[in-house]
Formats: structure tokens, sequence, C-alpha cells
């Protein structure tokens, strides 16, 4: 009984697939990361930017059509264009340790786009220091 469910529980975990594998049928977003790690920073250490690129894996283009972040220390910059299939894009991030308070930071973005994946989540995460 035991090894029947060992069988079963490999055969389910090999039937499931990245939503964007083989036949994509669609815009498909692949991040380069999806955690990004600042480090410890000072208050007074300034802005810092991150450029997080991504790939259309899709068979049609791709657009970004927002980026949501959850606090004001974070901003996020990108272009409209269309991402065609296989061609790369880039998302400017810009953290600033002054708009957050001390100790460990983390912050999620969530990229909206014309995706078949819908929203992707970005995890931003920081120690703030004095």
């Amino acid at each position: 009984m035991r090894g029947a469910f060992i069988a079963l529980f490999f055969m389910l975990l090999s039937t499931l697939q990245p939503l964007c594998a083989a036949e994509p049928e669609g815009a498909c977003l692949e991040l380069a990361t999806k955690e990004i790690d600042l480090g410890d920073l000072f208050m007074d250490d300034g802005k810092q930017i991150y450029r997080l690129t991504f790939r259309n894996v899709g068979d049609v283009p791709l657009v970004i059509t927002e980026v949501r972040t959850s606090c004001a220390c974070t901003t996020v910059q990108h272009d409209r264009r269309k991402v065609m299939p296989e061609e790369q894009g880039v998302l400017t991030i810009t953290f600033d340790p002054r708009k957050a308070s001390v100790g460990m930071l983390y912050r999620v973005l969530q990229v909206h786009s014309t995706s078949r994946g819908g929203v992707e989540h970005v995890t931003l995460k920081a120690n703030i220091l004095e």
C-alpha cells in the first residue's frame, strides 16, 4: 500500500508543469528572480536602484501593464512597450531606505501583465539600520 502511495505521489508530481511550459499559447512572463535581497542598509545610504530583468517565453507579445508596491519606500519604472517572444525587458526598482522603518523589511511587488500567468510577485527584502 505504501509503495502504491509513493508511486501515485511521484506520478502526480511529474504531471505538474510550470504554467508556461511546453506549449505557451500566449504571452508568458519569466522573471530573472522573485526575491531581491538588498542586505544591510543605513537610512542615510540614499536610494538603491535594482534592475530586474524579465523575458517573454510565450509566443505572442507581452506588456507589463502595472507594477504595484506595498509601500511608499519603493517605486518601479517600466515602459509599456510590447516585449516580443524571447525578448527581454527591465523593471527599474528604486528603494529609498529613508522612507522605511528600522529593522528587517519585506515588501512585495505585484507585476501585472498580459501574461497567461496573471500577476507575478517579487519580494524585496533589506535590513534597515540607523
